[in-house]
């Protein structure tokens, strides 16, 4: 579980880092769908909402491994995601990484 929850998120940070660099360049139409950069609000703000459950889930699994019960290292990795995820259903021009 520690290792799918984890590939979920390095992933979407991936696939948002590349579209975000591609983001003021001509993107083939296939890309347009692919990427959750091009998707609209509602669907962002619930990929990066399940983005914050893997970390969270990513957290459990190395809790139940017997790796540390740290909430402050919990809060910091689950956080961030659900910042982001506020950010981008507010339209904050931060929560585009482009």
């Amino acid at each position: 579980m520690a290792v799918g929850c984890a590939a979920f998120v390095m992933t979407a940070v991936v696939l948002e880092a590349v579209a975000g660099r591609a983001a003021n360049s001509s993107v083939p139409s296939w890309a347009v769908g692919l990427f959750p950069i091009s998707w609209p609000h509602p669907a962002r703000v619930g990929w990066w909402l399940a983005v914050a459950a893997a970390a969270l889930g990513f957290r459990l699994a190395l809790v139940r491994l017997g790796l540390g019960r740290h909430h402050l290292v919990t809060a910091f990795t689950v956080l961030p995601f659900v910042v982001l995820a506020a950010g981008v259903a507010f339209s904050a021009d931060w929560a585009t990484w482009h």
